[in-house]
């Protein structure tokens, strides 16, 4: 049983987006490691998400998993309890860059995870995979992509490495014991990992992201799209279009607050300028881009006069204009950070 407290928390956020969005497509179970859980738990959560939520009747669901946990049995069971797209963890299928992640699964779990998936009935399968790092050479990661587009996926998030301040390889970094990420290496990874997609058939339609016709994440649109959202466990946010809310993040503060009836999140509400920025900054990473009559109806003349006139002061390599869409090209993505940072306000 739900606890009232978040039985409230349901009935405040579906009052809140009953209006923006009366009938949800996706589910998602991420932003951690799900699978950690056994069956039974997770069914639990789908049930209680089904009995608050009115779900629609081809929502795509999917969980994310490390290849150590996606045995058979347990992906069959998945399958059973309403999951119709996993992602999987991979990161890489290099002995010792696994280690230098302090990931504890080989490249055969991976293929393995990936074919059991196939096995227990599951058509859409995402893979993750990280580039830009030191001790890999481009031959490596050349094969690294073979051994990617070999096994029965459909869709492809690749990342460049990024080193978060406070974290262990920052800390080795600044220590020099181990060296820092060469750029000019990671761009080249970064265009065979363009040239090697396209190769495929995976179409490029997220900086980051690339899928089979018909396999695009249909979660991750809706959030580039600024689709509204909910958020549910410890750190979790929801976004409802206007303002954004996000849970505590310690796991047995978050507990103890349901528990006893709390409020365990913060909330806070945009500014026109903040939804302006947010909208150029994620719509920019998409293969759609910005709608320039969308931009003038949503924001104003003003701002849409603006952002044409900060555009124009950028190398015209980086950008195209096509049927009122603003699209980055091929040149301008790995700038991309750049660039969004010229066409959104202080």
């Amino acid at each position: 049983m739900l606890k009232e407290m978040q039985k409230a928390r349901f009935s405040i956020l579906n009052s809140q987006f009953s209006i923006l969005n009366p009938q949800f497509n996706t589910i998602y179970f991420g932003g951690g490691t799900p699978t950690l859980l056994p069956v039974s738990a997770l069914e639990k959560i789908m049930t209680a998400i089904y009995d608050n939520f009115e779900i629609a009747d081809k929502v795509e669901c999917t969980i994310e998993g490390n290849p150590e946990q996606l045995l058979l049995e347990y992906l069959k069971n998945l399958k059973t309890i309403g999951f119709n797209r996993i992602s999987v963890g991979i990161q890489s299928f290099n002995a010792e860059i696994l280690r230098f992640l302090g990931r504890i699964h080989s490249e055969k779990d991976a293929v393995f995870a990936v074919e059991n998936a196939q096995k227990a009935g599951f058509e859409n399968i995402s893979v993750d995979l990280i580039y830009g790092i030191y001790l890999r050479s481009l031959q490596d990661w050349a094969k690294e992509l073979k051994i990617a587009f070999q096994l029965p996926v459909k869709h492809l998030s690749a990342y460049s490495l990024t080193i978060e301040e406070n974290t262990l390889l920052h800390k080795k970094i600044a220590q020099q014991k181990m060296q820092t990420i060469d750029e000019e290496q990671t761009l080249q990874e970064m265009n065979m990992l363009l040239d090697e997609t396209e190769k495929n058939n995976f179409e490029q339609y997220e900086v980051s992201n690339f899928a089979l016709k018909g396999y695009h994440s249909k979660h991750n649109s809706n959030y580039w799209n600024g689709t509204p959202y909910f958020g549910f466990g410890a750190s979790a946010h929801s976004f409802t279009g206007n303002s954004r809310s996000w849970n505590v993040s310690n796991v047995e503060k978050y507990i103890h607050a349901i528990g006893e009836n709390e409020p365990c999140f913060e909330e806070e509400y945009l500014s026109p300028v903040e939804q302006y920025n947010e909208y150029v900054l994620l719509r920019l990473r998409t293969k759609t881009g910005i709608d320039l009559k969308h931009l003038e109806d949503c924001f104003g003349k003003e701002k849409h006069d603006i952002f044409l006139h900060s555009l124009q002061k950028l190398n015209p390599q980086y950008y195209k204009i096509k049927d009122q869409q603003v699209l980055v090209t091929k040149e301008g993505m790995p700038l991309l950070d750049f660039i969004t940072a010229k066409l959104i306000f202080d």
